[in-house]
């Protein structure tokens, strides 16, 4: 099924770059003309935002560490609504097809170019992570040669987005969300009422002597059990993976800096014909992306109960984590024919629109920031955490430029740029502690216990891992 859908993505490029449109302009390949419809270009958004990193890593998070991670809806909310009030229509009003011209009109070419290299590094950090990480999870799992998986997603984006353009790039990301909306939502129904049907006992041991789960009662009763129902968490601890504060405060600022500052997102505001049709795609994109997370939730709590008397990474069923849910689907959706293949096509639908959508806005900023300024002026996890550490840590002084930019009229570019620097090695050293700080695991909110006791055959449960169920 996952070679269908590659093929599928292709056709799509040839047919968008060579039977309906020639691709006779710059506009029209960077930002398809403004042309696009808003609800293709609302989903487009939504798969670039959602990478294989987060697809294998949030349901982790929940098994993990709990549903904290739920507020990330509401960060999500003020993110989307300062993205519509403020970035939005300034982005229309330049009309250029880079977002990064605003800093050049405001500040500098300097700042602009500056910007435009630091997010080109951004997204080659991203684009290796979300790359590489899920298609080893992957590889480790199903069974698939990793370099077949890196090989084949670079090679199918690199011909459809060449080809095609952003009209390509859209279409393509619009089938992509559907399937990895389907993915998910297969894992919650089969997890639960396919379960609930085939099951005589809420319990029974399957092949590998994990526990299988059944019906939504006792799901809910084994997840509560568990205590991973966590709503709050309020603990001002910054080593606490998730908090309150941490969540709607740095998460806030993180998803606006990527709604609002990243030219990978923004640039689908251009591809709509005005103000009003992009802020609609925002809010779509909020109504998708909220529905996703809560999926994820869902996913989550499906997995822990399953797992929640043998936990897999210390009964060594798998080796690293984020090949948690790939385990989970491989035992749940793998006993029926084509459902494993639909799972990893969503998973290879959430690389290919980040690694398509990066692809086509780094050729953007190349050519619009870089190579036309110069050439005018001169003549001529864990995966998943890793991810949202790097962008960050990184994102963190694009957004910083554009709020001094739209809300203080007396900042000069000399300023910004000694502010960006520093900022810049600030969170270079934050992103380093952050990487080599030892973490507590015992406090409220840390990573919550697991359990080997349910696993069949036994297993020693004094394996050197995190503190045991009780």
């Amino acid at each position: 099924m996952h070679l269908t859908f590659l093929v599928c993505s292709v056709s799509i490029g040839i047919y968008q770059g060579c039977v309906r449109s020639k691709q006779t302009s710059t506009k029209e390949f960077f930002i398809a003309d403004g042309k696009m419809g808003i609800l293709p270009t609302a989903m487009s958004l939504l798969a670039s935002l959602t990478s294989a990193a987060s697809l294998l890593g949030t349901p982790v998070d929940i098994y993990y560490y709990g549903t904290m991670f739920i507020y990330y809806i509401l960060s999500l909310f003020i993110a989307t609504y300062l993205t519509i009030k403020f970035f939005i229509p300034k982005f229309h009003y330049i009309g250029s097809v880079s977002i990064y011209a605003y800093l050049e009109q405001r500040f500098s070419l300097t700042i602009r170019i500056l910007v435009t290299c630091t997010y080109i590094l951004v997204t080659i950090l991203y684009m290796s992570i979300i790359l590489y990480g899920p298609s080893l999870a992957l590889s480790q799992v199903t069974g698939l040669n990793i370099w077949l998986v890196i090989g084949s997603c670079g090679l199918v984006c690199t011909i459809y987005t060449s080809i095609g353009g952003m009209k390509a790039v859209i279409w393509t990301d619009v089938l992509q969300a559907l399937l990895m909306f389907i993915g998910l939502i297969m894992s919650i129904i089969i997890g639960i009422f396919l379960f609930r049907n085939n099951i005589s006992q809420f319990f029974k041991l399957n092949k590998t002597g994990v526990i299988d789960f059944g019906g939504p009662s006792k799901v809910f009763e084994t997840v509560k059990n568990g205590n991973r129902f966590q709503f709050s968490v309020i603990d001002l601890d910054p080593s606490i993976r998730y908090t309150i504060w941490s969540i709607l405060i740095g998460m806030t600022f993180s998803s606006l800096a990527n709604y609002a500052c990243i030219q990978t997102q923004a640039q689908r505001y251009m591809c709509v014909k005005d103000t009003k049709a992009a802020q609609k795609v925002a809010w779509i994109n909020y109504v998708m992306h909220a529905s996703m997370q809560m999926l994820y939730v869902c996913v989550g709590c499906l997995i822990y109960a399953k797992y929640s008397q043998c936990d897999p990474l210390r009964a060594k069923l798998i080796s690293r984590s984020d090949q948690l849910y790939p385990l989970f689907i491989m035992e749940t959706l793998g006993r029926f024919p084509g459902f494993t293949g639909l799972f990893i096509s969503s998973i290879l639908s959430a690389t290919l629109s980040t690694f398509s959508s990066g692809v086509n806005s780094i050729a953007t900023v190349i050519l619009e920031d870089v190579y036309k300024r110069i050439s005018n002026k001169h003549s001529i996890s864990n995966k998943h955490q890793i991810f949202y550490q790097i962008f960050g840590a990184y994102a963190a002084p694009i957004l910083g430029v554009y709020l001094l930019g739209l809300f203080s009229s007396r900042v000069k570019s000399r300023s910004v740029l000694v502010a960006f620097v520093i900022c810049f090695i600030f969170q270079t050293v934050m992103l380093v502690g952050s990487f080599v700080t030892v973490k507590s695991v015992k406090k409220q909110g840390g990573q919550l216990p697991t359990s080997v006791a349910g696993c069949v055959p036994s297993v020693n449960i004094t394996l050197s891992l995190t503190t045991n169920q009780t």
